[in-house]
């Protein structure tokens, strides 16, 4: 974004899809080996329609789009997530983000944003952040 964003300004939605590839990738990033990140069987056996994402996932996603919404300079200095559904392979994940304001503290410009991670079958997380902005 090369400009400052204004309060209830809606961000640029940004999705992906989720294939059982990005599933692999994101278990061994996250070295989080649960099976039911990574196992149909014991997904289903757990009652998941099949493999679902991990927290970890998200809010990496959240950094990604907060660097796509604020360029790579600006730094993310807090990040709240709450779970609400479940991701799984073979849907599309998109970030829809609101600016809920901006503010200045301790010198640093700040940008506060709230995040809906949603797919097809509805909303997966829900959160905030606030990203400093970099300097002009």
């Amino acid at each position: 974004m090369t400009r400052a964003p204004e309060p209830g300004e809606a961000l640029p939605s940004i999705s992906l899809a989720l294939t059982r590839r990005r599933s692999v990738q994101a278990v061994a990033g996250t070295r989080d080996y649960y099976p039911v990140h990574h196992d149909e069987d014991v997904a289903q056996a757990n009652g998941a329609r099949t493999i679902f994402f991990n927290t970890m996932f998200f809010q990496a996603f959240i950094g990604r789009t907060a660097c796509e919404w604020f360029g790579n300079d600006a730094f993310l200095r807090r990040l709240d997530v709450a779970m609400v559904g479940s991701a799984y392979i073979g849907t599309r994940l998109t970030a829809e983000g609101v600016v809920k304001g901006r503010r200045e503290a301790d010198g640093r410009d700040l940008v506060d944003v709230d995040v809906t991670l949603v797919t097809e079958d509805g909303p997966v997380v829900r959160a905030s952040f606030a990203v400093q902005l970099p300097p002009r």
